[in-house]
């Protein structure tokens, strides 16, 4: 365990000694509104079942709520990042042929973003791909999924597109609290049995939540 303490201790470190500026880390909770979009159910031996307006809701801050994270890594005002995003859905419209549908274990958005702030706004842009979870009866026949918090039933299905505008409050040179708005347009195939629906997904978020810097150099 010493051994284990001491590598990473080394890795951080060595990524201390070689940063230019800063990397920084956030945690943020939020409210999610995704607009009413075509959502297609696609099965084998049977005709698709099309709704023009999917009516989704999210219950974003319900178990499970809405969350994401991102990690940063700034070169003076300008960084690269990775973030994840955990959005859900629930179909209100549904009609006869589908019983239930779903994803609320995760319509999880993974991105890779550029930003670059502009004094006291950070503009940031990225794309990726979405991890789903879904949960689905359609005529009958039920989806096999797997616990939200096991990797079973997880598929990586779409792709997604991410703009925000963020402003952080400063508390030290440490720490800091997030503000962010942001839009994200991602088309993901969620399995169901002998098939898939398709879904056309255009979300914004209002997002709040702490975050920390390491390794700054001024």
């Amino acid at each position: 365990m010493i051994r284990l303490y001491s590598i990473v201790f080394f890795t951080l470190f060595s990524i201390c000694a070689v940063a230019q500026t800063r990397w920084s880390f956030e945690l943020q909770f939020g409210l999610a509104h995704s607009l009413d979009l075509p959502l297609t159910f696609k099965q084998k031996g049977w005709p698709d079942i099309h709704l023009q307006k999917a009516d989704f809701y999210t219950e974003s801050l319900q178990d499970p709520p809405y969350w994401s994270w991102r990690f940063s890594k700034w070169f003076k005002n300008e960084g690269l990042e990775f973030e994840a995003i955990h959005h859900k859905f629930y179909l209100k419209n549904k009609p006869l042929e589908v019983q239930r549908f779903g994803v609320s274990h995760g319509y999880n958005m993974l991105l890779f973003n550029y930003a670059k702030q502009f004094k006291k706004v950070i503009l940031r842009a990225g794309a990726g791909s979405v991890l789903v979870h879904g949960e689905s009866t359609v005529r009958g026949m039920v989806y096999p999924e797997g616990p939200g918090f096991d990797i079973n039933g997880y598929r990586l299905r779409g792709v997604s597109i991410n703009l925000a505008a963020a402003h952080q409050i400063k508390i030290n040179k440490t720490f800091f609290i997030n503000t962010e708005v942001k839009v994200n347009a991602s088309l993901a195939n969620i399995p169901i049995v002998d098939g898939y629906a398709r879904m056309n997904v255009i979300a914004f978020q209002l997002i709040l939540g702490p975050g920390v810097n390491w390794c700054v150099k001024e």
